[in-house]
């Protein structure tokens, strides 16, 4: 039965199918595009949003938007490059409209058991490792971060992050390089 289920995630999962299925209207799509890219998603969105209550949050967004906008896809670009799109925007909106509010994802922790006790203090050991990343990846240009991450972060060809971005493909390349080059020379000084 698994196997079965792996085959069959792998033959939704096929861009041109998508893209076909989006120009006709298919209504199960929405589901089958959560179903493939949500992961890719979350994880593009934890990078660029900053924290992990506002990736989820602008995930669902993102396919809210999809589902809004799902009948005006024109196929010109892939499909995931447009959900991408969607998501980044959907990030943006939030993080403007809720800047560095310490008290929006507040947890109580007299409420945590044990196990999450130390699964926060795992947590916070990691981050304060990651630190240095991070704040090398915050120093970027917003345009030349998302460049560094949709092509290093979630290996999308140079043509990929082009057209996800709205950029020329020798834009991306200049970008990326620079950001790589600035990201080891922050990350040496550290």
């Amino acid at each position: 039965m698994a196997l079965d289920s792996v085959e069959m995630a792998h033959q939704i999962c096929k861009p041109e199918e998508l893209k076909a299925r989006a120009a006709k209207g298919d209504p199960a799509l929405l589901e089958d595009l959560f179903a493939c890219y949500r992961d890719d998603l979350l994880r593009f969105l934890r990078k660029r949003c900053g924290n992990p209550p506002d990736a989820d949050d602008a995930v669902q967004d993102a396919f809210v938007a999809a589902a809004r906008y799902l009948d005006g896809f024109r196929g010109e670009t892939p499909i995931k490059n447009w959900l991408y799109r969607l998501a980044a925007s959907a990030c943006t909106r939030m993080r403007r409209g809720r800047k560095n509010d310490p008290k929006r994802h507040a947890e109580y922790d007299d409420a945590l058991s044990p196990t999450e006790r130390i699964g926060r203090e795992v947590e916070a050991m990691l981050e304060a490792r990651l630190s240095p990343l991070k704040g090398a990846l915050a120093a970027l240009p917003e345009v030349d971060r998302a460049v560094l991450m949709l092509r290093d972060g979630q290996q999308l060809s140079t043509r990929e992050v082009a057209s996800t971005l709205r950029l020329s493909e020798a834009a991306v390349k200049s970008r990326l390089h620079r950001a790589r080059e600035t990201m080891r020379a922050r990350l040496r000084a550290s």
